[in-house]
């Protein structure tokens, strides 16, 4: 499963939530994110995320150092923890290549599907849960909770094409994504993210007495 958003979507926080709420009703969870994810992604993630004058990659090779981690995470991380059993969350996933090199960089959505089917092994999350409100309230909760991350000092027409980016990855995906409302109350939200994960996990049939018993 993972938590797709722009940054400022509370996509963070409601993982964290997940993570605590599955885990205390039995269910096996290990939780990662995107860069990242393993020792490889975390020497990665400064490359990517921080500002660092002269040293800003390409949009072409940004994807790919983000394929790369993504590469890695999959078979150091999620493949093992699936055939443990556990439930995979991820602090974003495939809909931000999407969102922020498709979108955001304009580089062909084609060639990042493609990059991201020989990256993951052509497996897919059962649920891609994106977190949406205007790119203008996000960036008003960022302004309280000060980020070093470069994309989201991005200039605002980049994080709207960013926002649709991840609209878009969600319309063509049908029932796996999930667009949660969120611009309400962390409460709220976190209730329907809820429900949305007891979903899938039923329809996966994935340990349903533990299951019923989340809600």
């Amino acid at each position: 499963m993972t938590f797709e958003g722009i940054g400022g979507s509370g996509k963070s926080s409601a993982i964290g939530r997940a993570e605590q709420w599955l885990s205390g009703g039995g269910i096996g969870v290990v939780r990662t994110r995107e860069p990242g994810g393993t020792p490889l992604g975390e020497r990665l993630r400064p490359l990517l995320t921080e500002k660092s004058e002269g040293h800003v990659p390409l949009h072409r090779t940004e994807a790919f150092l983000f394929e790369a981690d993504r590469a890695q995470t999959f078979d150091e991380v999620i493949l093992p923890a699936l055939r443990e059993g556990h439930v995979v969350l991820s602090d974003r996933g495939e809909y931000g290549t999407v969102a922020y090199q498709g979108y955001g960089r304009d580089l062909p959505i084609d060639l990042i599907d493609r990059m991201t089917a020989f990256a993951t092994l052509q497996r897919r999350p059962d649920l891609a849960l994106v977190f949406d409100l205007p790119v203008e309230v996000a960036m008003a909760r960022r302004h309280r909770t000060p980020t070093t991350d470069r994309f989201d000092h991005e200039r605002l027409a980049f994080q709207e094409r960013a926002r649709q980016g991840y609209l878009f990855a969600a319309r063509r995906d049908g029932v796996r994504a999930r667009v949660v409302n969120a611009s309400r109350a962390a409460d709220e939200v976190f209730d329907e993210v809820k429900y949305h994960i007891v979903d899938v996990l039923r329809s996966c049939n994935y340990q349903s007495q533990m299951t019923e018993q989340l809600l």
